[in-house]
């Protein structure tokens, strides 16, 4: 017989594949047209046009330098790890913010892949399919605009759970799945690193389980090829940081910053880091999950299995509320996280002996997932795809009065090769005016809040740089960049309307 650890493919262990690979390709073309039809909320759809979010403009800021010679960390400061600008970078050097866009799309779409294939290692495809939706319904809460870390790390950690899962469902693994596990985690940690608790929590299990029953040669080898995949991903993007002289800049930014940042000498309290991660467990979905994963403790074959996932998820929360700040799109990687628990209902479900009653009860389950937590949320972006057909050739951006005309200044005052500054946190005007910043800082809050050092060195980089133009977003450290302002011969050339957001002011010399 053919031991199952041979088999070197990421699908169903049946030796007959016709049929699974049939159900893979359609489960792939579901999930990429569920993502297209998703994605018409994002701001970077070709369709749309529309101004992204505060992170987002940061990190296509990064990119845009890149693109212009610099280096991230070194020369244009953000605290996210190197590969989140690689793809933005990627995305730009496609087609603009079109490419960002196609980005998300693959992402989204191989996230929801697994999903299903996670949800099929316990239940039917009816159940598989539902299960996926209730977990997705989610996304409709926390990503908003779109093109964020999270959004980017989600892909990877299903389909590490899909492997871990399997392998402890059905003892399959193979030497691809744990490098592809192993690249895996080393690519979200080169996003952010308080996303790995799925490697944390069943990477030490599975070794404990290797090493209680003494197989220590495997645990040896399955390790040296799960580290293999880390390093696969890992070292070409240290190597390219340090050949670029900027290894110090990095620790700096992505490790010091970050952990000052989550820390209480940071000004993060324990009180406000808790409250994050309630906030977070608070919603149904994720109650309902957490409930059948206790219910199902009472199943001895899998006990340990649960229980696991329940330290799993507890400790994706506890990661998530690290920073103290409950922004919707860190509970991203939670979505991938839910649908195995949920799964496991519509497992049981299908367990029921008698026919009838099964059938009755798979309907009303899935009838009220589907009426009031899936259906609703689909059909309200659905009912906007006809209005952004109509409009697609109108760009919003050159209907904005107030925005154009802080653009035809940045224009009258400077040449494509002269930077200009922001003040506050509005890098979408270096992309729109394709102008670079100056400074290494393209934003200033709230990281000048919780570094104070950093605010010292963007006023004393300011003063030798002077650009010409420097715009101020209000409501940020006033007293000194109105001293800034007043020593240096800037003038007032024009300020947005009082209700205008955000509200601007900008000055040139």
């Amino acid at each position: 017989m053919k031991d199952k650890r041979e088999d070197i493919s990421l699908t169903d262990n049946n030796t007959n594949t016709a049929g699974p690979c049939r159900e893979d390709l359609f489960a792939l073309a579901v999930s990429f047209f569920l993502s297209i039809i998703y994605l018409f909320q994002s701001p970077l759809h070709p369709w749309i046009r529309g101004l992204p979010g505060k992170d987002s403009n940061v990190f296509r800021t990064v990119a845009f330098m890149m693109s212009k010679g610099y280096f991230p960390y070194k020369d244009t400061f953000d605290h996210k790890g190197p590969f989140l600008y690689i793809l933005e970078y990627l995305g730009q050097m496609i087609s603009g913010d079109s490419g960002i866009w196609m980005i998300e799309l693959i992402s989204l779409t191989v996230s929801a892949f697994f999903m299903y294939k996670t949800a099929r290692l316990v239940c039917g495809k009816t159940s598989s399919v539902i299960a996926s939706l209730l977990a997705c319904r989610l996304l409709f809460d926390y990503l908003h605009d779109g093109n964020m870390s999270e959004e980017y790390a989600m892909p990877f950690i299903a389909l590490a759970l899909f492997i871990f899962l399997d392998y402890l469902i059905n003892d399959k693994i193979n030497v691809l799945r744990l490098i592809l596990s192993g690249a895996g985690l080393g690519t979200v940690l080169m996003l952010r690193p308080n996303m790995i608790s799925t490697w944390i929590v069943f990477c030490i299990y599975i070794a404990v389980r290797l090493f209680r029953a003494k197989e220590y040669k495997k645990l040896l080898v399955r390790t040296g090829w799960f580290l293999c995949g880390v390093l696969i991903v890992t070292a070409p993007m240290i190597i390219w940081i340090i050949a670029n002289g900027a290894f110090s800049c990095f620790w700096d930014s992505y490790i010091v910053f970050n952990l000052h940042y989550s820390s209480v000498e940071g000004g993060t309290l324990i009180s406000d880091q808790w409250a994050t991660s309630l906030s977070f467990a608070n919603t149904s979905i994720f109650i309902i999950s957490f409930s059948i994963l206790f219910y199902q403790l009472k199943e001895t074959k899998k006990k340990w299995n649960i229980i696991i996932y329940l330290i799993y998820l507890s400790l994706t929360v506890l990661l998530i509320g690290l920073s103290g700040m409950q922004y919707g799109h860190y509970g991203v990687i939670l979505i991938p996280a839910l649908v195995y628990p949920l799964s496991l209902l519509f497992s049981d479900i299908e367990a029921i002996k008698q026919k009838d009653i099964r059938k009755v009860f798979l309907m009303i389950v899935s009838l009220f997932a589907l009426s009031i937590f899936i259906v609703p949320s689909w059909l309200d972006v659905i009912a906007r795809i006809p209005s952004i057909i109509e409009s697609k050739d109108i760009s919003k951006i050159e209907q904005d009065a107030e925005l154009n005309a802080i653009l035809d200044i940045i224009e009258e005052h400077t040449t494509e090769d002269q930077p200009i500054s922001v003040y506050g946190n509005q890098d979408f005007i270096y992309l729109l005016s394709n102008r670079k910043h100056a400074t290494r800082y393209s934003y200033i809050s709230p990281i000048g809040y919780i570094q104070p050092e950093f605010m010292d060195e963007y006023f004393s980089q300011l003063s030798e740089e002077l650009p010409n133009v420097l715009i101020v977003e209000k409501g940020f450290f006033e007293d000194r960049i109105n001293a800034f302002i007043a020593g240096n011969n800037y003038v007032k050339e024009y300020a947005t309307a009082a209700d205008y957001d955000p509200r601007l002011e900008v000055y040139t010399r």
